[in-house]
């Protein structure tokens, strides 16, 4: 999937490309060295309406075009984990399925496979149950979800 940009927008050169997989890399490395928060996760206060318009542009296409046409699990839930974490709040399993409208099944298993790969963190609210976990982004993920934004949005 890619981000709209504006027709009076230029496209991100290859080479800024190649800078943000670069820098993705080596976030990864010092990441998995030891537990430190996100290098560009700012206030972020400026970048919800955007996100927010951006999310709800996505529901309304939805709507229209019908769930599953344009059906990508994952990146809806990075989205709104991106979201709360500018938010500054966690969601459980559960808020994921119900705000996404998926099901409880593809939430667990799009958020394993996250997990195996870094992006998300694990919170548990409840010992006794896995639903009740709350799931925050990886800093991993907060600086690539900075990154994604600062290339899809800002000028």
């Amino acid at each position: 999937m890619t981000a709209h940009i504006p027709p009076d927008r230029h496209l991100p050169s290859q080479e800024a490309v190649d800078l943000v997989i670069a820098l993705q890399r080596c976030l990864t490395n010092f990441h998995a060295r030891k537990e430190e928060p996100a290098i560009l996760d700012g206030e972020g206060n400026d970048q919800l309406p955007a996100l927010a318009r951006y999310l709800e542009a996505r529901r309304v296409r939805a709507m229209l075009f019908g769930q599953n046409l344009f059906a990508d699990p994952a990146w809806d839930i990075l989205l709104a984990l991106y979201q709360a974490e500018l938010e500054g709040v966690a969601l459980t399993l559960e808020q994921l399925s119900e705000t996404l409208r998926l099901s409880l099944s593809v939430v667990v298993g799009q958020v394993g496979t996250m997990e195996r790969r870094g992006l998300l963190d694990e919170h548990r609210t409840s010992p006794n149950s896995r639903r009740r976990r709350a799931i925050r982004l990886s800093p991993l993920a907060m600086d690539a979800m900075a990154s994604w934004f600062s290339l899809a949005f800002e000028e």
